[in-house]
């Protein structure tokens, strides 16, 4: 299968930071790869529920197959206008994550040169709007199992203060020339300290692939 994106694709997504892509993958994908996450976080120990999400794709082969498919990073390319990038991170939201007000993604990852995420609905239902709700920001929550919500690093996302009961997984893709930084905001941020890295360091083709046209 061929992806591609049309021109009022791409300049839906620079004007307005997002673009929902339907049916990017089908239930059967989309239960496949939720089940891996599910699997993977069971093995894990930790507590903080962000902390036990991220990176998951090093722990499952079925995940990795997933950021680093050719079907991602050519979404991912196609609508950044770029001819390298390279894979930051994954992060699993459960449905219990809430947010106590509208957060760029840019905000919450401790990596420099973010260049767009994939927010990507892997169970069946439709998320329900809440009523209490704050007018700023996008609601990060594709419409339906397999598809795809595409958004800009500094996009407001509109996290609700309550539970969706509906869980997302995002994908994070950066510049080749990423830095690892500091960032207090980033639950998880000190996760790549066990790989090798100091703040300041650039990431590495070893840990952080990169993938190009």
């Amino acid at each position: 299968m061929t992806i591609t994106l049309t021109s009022q694709q791409t300049s839906f997504f620079i004007k307005n930071g997002f673009l929902e892509l339907e049916g990017l993958f089908t239930s059967l994908e989309a239960k496949k790869y939720h089940v891996a996450i599910l699997e993977t976080l069971e093995k894990r120990k930790e507590k903080d529920p962000i902390v036990q999400g991220r990176d998951l794709w090093r722990d499952s082969p079925t995940l990795k197959s997933l950021v680093c498919s050719r079907k991602l990073s050519t979404v991912a390319l196609l609508a950044t206008g770029k001819s390298t990038i390279r894979l930051a991170c994954d992060q699993w939201f459960p449905p219990s994550y809430t947010h106590a007000k509208p957060e760029k993604l840019k905000d919450l990852l401790s990596i420099q040169g973010i260049l767009c995420g994939m927010l990507i609905q892997l169970q069946p239902g439709t998320f329900e709007i809440p009523e209490k709700i704050s007018p700023l920001g996008l609601l990060p929550f594709p419409q339906a199992q397999g598809s795809v919500l595409l958004v800009k690093p500094t996009l407001l996302l509109n996290w609700p203060s309550i539970s969706t009961q509906l869980g997302l997984y995002l994908v994070v893709y950066s510049e080749p020339a990423s830095v690892y930084i500091q960032n207090p905001q980033d639950r998880a941020g000190t996760s790549l300290k066990q790989l090798g890295y100091g703040y300041g360091d650039r990431l590495k083709n070893e840990t952080h692939p990169t993938f190009s046209r």
